[in-house]
């Protein structure tokens, strides 16, 4: 071999080195208009900014190095593009526009974009569904409507089976473990210590493998029997709330929002129970993350809310307290250790009238 083309065997070697060090990504999204482009770090619902580059005729680049998978996505400024995918240090490939979204990256990109499959599947689906039932609905067909109802649910069980079946056949992946935390706060106790259990011992050790084992430490923190966490939230009164220096025997703790009308409709229930149970020792601490300060205040006025009332803008507590869905109720004794939770209607009122029987 000659000494000139030995020479350039050894830069080409040394180039696929280099440019396996650290990672390179670039492509085409369609729609964009020249200007700058963000390359965003998103682990566990915090953001990061990693770099910036220019997007020209929807061409752009970015190079650098990262020490471990990590989940991110690609934005403009004010965020009307969002491109999700997993990094590594690799070559990436992406072509976007209105009706593709082909990300060609590492391993566990691959992964992930077998994971995205199924909810785009799902997502799919349910729209179709939906088509049919508004159609069955329309029709009076009471008989089609409890078909397509069964039908669906068969469906998401089916997706869900799948999902799990990746989840062990990935079990070690970064990307299963993102996953598994990408759906932490939509689930209760058991069911997310159903998925994390899936997840190998490597998984489990990243920054998504620690976020689910918080956050199963959280909501195991908030079991029956357990101390509820103290927080502070601003009254209707532009003053600090905390849950600690409220004395009482009993303490209701009510999520809501002004504007969901379940919520509403409850406060004549809360209302009643207040004004029956107050002197007995209960007291009310209705919470919500309303952004409206002003629609918030309306509703406390309109519905007769003259218990105490904290504004939780920013959803701390809300998160805190792992509140999927609203109206949502906690019930807590003097000691501010957790009785219940989620009790409504007249399960709610038995309860109260019960333990302040005993006192």
């Amino acid at each position: 071999m000659s000494k000139s083309l030995l020479l350039l065997f050894l830069l080409i070697a040394t180039l696929g080195v280099q440019a396996q060090d650290g990672y390179r990504i670039s492509g085409k999204i369609d729609g964009v208009a020249d200007g700058e482009l963000l390359l965003v770090s998103d682990e566990n619902g915090r953001s990061e900014q990693m770099a910036t580059t220019r997007i020209t005729n929807g061409a752009f680049m970015f190079t650098g190095k990262v020490d471990a998978p990590v989940a991110v996505y690609i934005t403009t400024p004010d965020q009307k593009v969002v491109i999700p995918f997993i990094l590594e240090n690799t070559v990436v490939m992406l072509n976007v526009g209105d009706s593709r979204a082909l990300i060609k990256g590492g391993e566990q990109q691959d992964i992930f974009a077998r994971f995205n499959r199924l909810t785009v599947d799902l997502l799919q689906l349910q729209n179709q569904y939906q088509q049919a039932y508004l159609q069955a609905e329309q029709a009076r067909d009471k008989k089609k409507l409890q078909e397509l109802t069964k039908q669906f649910e068969e469906a998401v069980t089916l997706v869900q089976q799948k999902e799990k079946e990746l989840l062990q056949q990935h079990a070690d992946s970064y990307a299963a473990a993102y996953v598994v935390a990408a759906g932490a706060r939509s689930l209760e106790l058991e069911p997310l210590k159903a998925r994390y259990n899936l997840l190998g011992e490597t998984a489990k050790q990243t920054v998504p493998g620690r976020f689910v084992a918080s956050q199963i430490e959280e909501l195991e923190q908030l079991s029956v029997g357990n101390e509820a966490p103290d927080f502070t939230v601003v009254s209707q009164t532009g003053d600090s709330l905390s849950l600690y220096p409220i004395k009482s025997k009993l303490k209701l703790l009510v999520f809501w929002d002004s504007n969901n009308l379940k919520c509403r409709e409850d406060n004549v229930t809360f209302l009643d129970i207040y004004q029956k149970y107050h002197l007995r020792g209960l007291e009310i601490v209705s919470i919500s993350r309303e952004g409206n300060r002003q629609a918030w205040l309306k509703a406390i006025n309109q519905d007769g809310m003259f218990w105490k009332q904290g504004l939780d803008a920013n959803s701390t507590v809300f998160n805190r307290y792992h509140v999927l869905s609203i109206p949502y109720t906690v019930l807590l004794d003097e000691e501010n250790k957790i009785i219940a939770k989620n009790l409504q209607g007249v399960d709610l009122r038995k309860k109260i009238a019960e333990l302040l029987k005993r006192k």
